[in-house]
């Protein structure tokens, strides 16, 4: 009589219908909700956004995640097919767009949309000064693995780290809380190494 299946003793098929969705390189990224309400807009879809479910996610690269009222945990791979060479965030506060090149070696692209329009921004004279601070969009994060946030004036590549960009009327703001950050200045055409403690703001023209 066959033994009866228990924790030492798995059933046959069990460890495949309990395995976790895994990320394919370039194609697809996990994402599962960690807290608050998280909104997803997949490519070509004809709808608006919808709730990200409890349980976690495949959706291909291209997708755009809310995270405006919650916390998402990003899963991709990387060219290395072993389970090993997975990498991970959280991120949060913002609109942001994953994602994924052949060309890249595993780096991760966030591309954060804005929620205000730069026409919010005063034009030069009277209120500049009071209104050149004004986030337009932001996102937060926290990463173990190649992960580059992009906005309007910079990007901001990380390899474990705590760090965030926020896109404003006088540029883009990378803010280091943990780790070092390597922030390209679209403007300037140059490389700015920013360290736990520090900001850099990418000036805009």
């Amino acid at each position: 009589m066959a033994a009866a299946c228990s924790a030492a003793l798995a059933c046959p098929g069990a460890e495949a219908q309990s395995a976790p969705p895994v990320p394919t390189f370039a194609k697809t990224v996990v994402l599962a909700r960690v807290s608050g309400k998280v909104l997803i807009r997949v490519p070509g879809a004809p709808y608006g956004f919808v709730p990200l479910a409890s349980a976690p996610t495949v959706v291909p690269v291209g997708t755009i995640i809310d995270t405006t009222a919650g916390r998402v945990r990003l899963t991709s791979a990387d060219p290395d097919p072993s389970p090993a060479s997975l990498q991970t965030g959280q991120f949060f506060l913002g609109i942001f767009r994953v994602q994924q090149s052949r060309s890249e070696q595993g780096l991760v692209d966030l591309v954060i949309r804005d929620n205000l329009p730069r026409s919010v921004c005063a034009p030069a004279g009277a209120h500049e000064a009071a209104l050149n601070q004004r986030i337009l969009g932001l996102l937060r994060g926290s990463a173990h693995g190649r992960f580059r946030t992009i906005g309007r004036f910079a990007a901001a590549t990380v390899r474990g780290t705590n760090w965030g960009v926020r896109d404003r009327c006088d540029g883009t703001l990378t803010v280091v809380r943990t780790g070092v950050v390597i922030v390209r200045d679209f403007q300037l055409r140059k490389n700015v190494t920013v360290r736990a403690g520090q900001t850099y703001l990418a000036k805009a023209p």
